[in-house]
């Protein structure tokens, strides 16, 4: 039975497409060989579907499996805990440091407007001592030696 096997496809757009011959593969199912893979088939449908419990029903409802659950439960709540107390801290840390940051800016801008009025003030002191400075305050004094 080596029949060529013609791969079929989109019809061709244009004329001279249609005059070129058909491709045909020549016995490939005989050159590729499988394996068969012995145990679970996990993806049939029988065993996807019972091994999937809804969220709120419980497959297994004896004395050790509500124990089992209960101590889950506590132990993702001990987890969680344990994993949120550093971040509440870290998150109060970083706010006390957002305050601080706050109150030195707070402080700086305060300081440059101090800063400010005090270089006006010492530009019109220095105006004014050189204005003292440069004018003839004293008259002419003349000694006579006689």
């Amino acid at each position: 039975m080596n029949k060529p096997l013609v791969i079929s496809g989109e019809a061709s757009e244009t004329d001279s497409e249609d005059e070129s011959p058909t491709v045909k593969v020549n016995n490939l199912t005989n050159s590729v060989q499988g394996a068969v893979i012995t145990g679970e088939d996990s993806e049939s449908d029988n065993d996807t579907y019972s091994s999937v419990v809804p969220k709120g029903e419980v497959k297994y409802d004896s004395l050790f499996h509500q124990k089992l659950r209960e101590q889950n439960e506590k132990l993702k709540v001990s987890f969680e805990n344990i994993c949120q107390s550093p971040v509440n801290e870290a998150g109060k840390t970083l706010n006390l440091i957002d305050q601080n940051l706050i109150r030195s800016q707070i402080t700086l801008q305060i300081a440059v407007t101090s800063l400010k009025t005090l270089s006006i003030n010492s530009l019109t002191i220095k105006s004014k001592l050189h204005s003292l400075l440069s004018s003839n305050f004293l008259s002419n004094v003349i000694f006579n030696d006689k």
